[in-house]
């Protein structure tokens, strides 16, 4: 018996009713695995060039197979897992001391000034990182989520510019192999 979730979200715009339909994590069959998944929420801050780092939050909101309709947990290992996310993000900067001309060199940790707080701004709201971006050309800013959150690199030693959280996430409830992440949908950073 395969039970599926259906959520039917109406919408009313300029006086006519249309609805959505939305299928929620349908080929997982086990429910618990289910909801921890639907219900996990995820924080990662990658650095950026300098002393500038971008914190994504973001929630899966769906997994399946890139081909068929099996289970993402027991399916085949050679099909990539697709995974659907939602995900709003803000950047970090700090304002930085100036080098001195025949000083010692200083790394990006130690330019930082601590008398001021550093800067927060939202990467989707006005004048953030992807405002103008997100005008031109919205499939750059999905690049950059993919790449900082799941990126298959192999480098010797620590890249800050990636995080694998959420490959570790899943390798932990079962799900390895080739990941994918599919549609990203951008929010506003609550609170900002």
């Amino acid at each position: 018996m395969v039970v599926s979730f259906l959520f039917i979200i109406f919408v009313v715009r300029n006086n006519y009713i249309t609805f959505n339909v939305y299928y929620s994590m349908r080929n997982i069959k086990n429910k618990q695995l289910r909801k921890l998944l639907r219900d996990k929420r995820f924080t990662s801050t990658v650095r950026n060039w300098g002393t500038k780092s971008t914190t994504y939050n973001y929630r899966i909101t769906n997994v399946k197979q890139e081909y068929g309709d099996e289970d993402p947990i027991v399916g085949k290992d050679w099909y990539k897992t697709v995974i659907n996310i939602v995900c709003s993000a803000y950047t970090t900067s700090h304002v930085t001391k100036k080098d001195k001309r025949n000083g010692p060199r200083l790394t990006a940790e130690e330019r930082v000034d601590k008398r001021f707080n550093p800067i927060l701004r939202d990467c989707v709201g006005t004048h953030g990182e992807w405002s103008y971006t997100l005008q031109w050309n919205p499939r750059e800013p999905r690049r950059q989520v993919r790449y900082a959150l799941l990126s298959d690199e192999y480098s010797y030693g620590n890249n800050e510019r990636v995080s694998t959280e959420l490959r570790n996430f899943l390798k932990h409830v079962g799900i390895s192999g080739e990941i994918k992440i599919g549609t990203i949908k951008l929010e506003p950073t609550p609170g900002m």
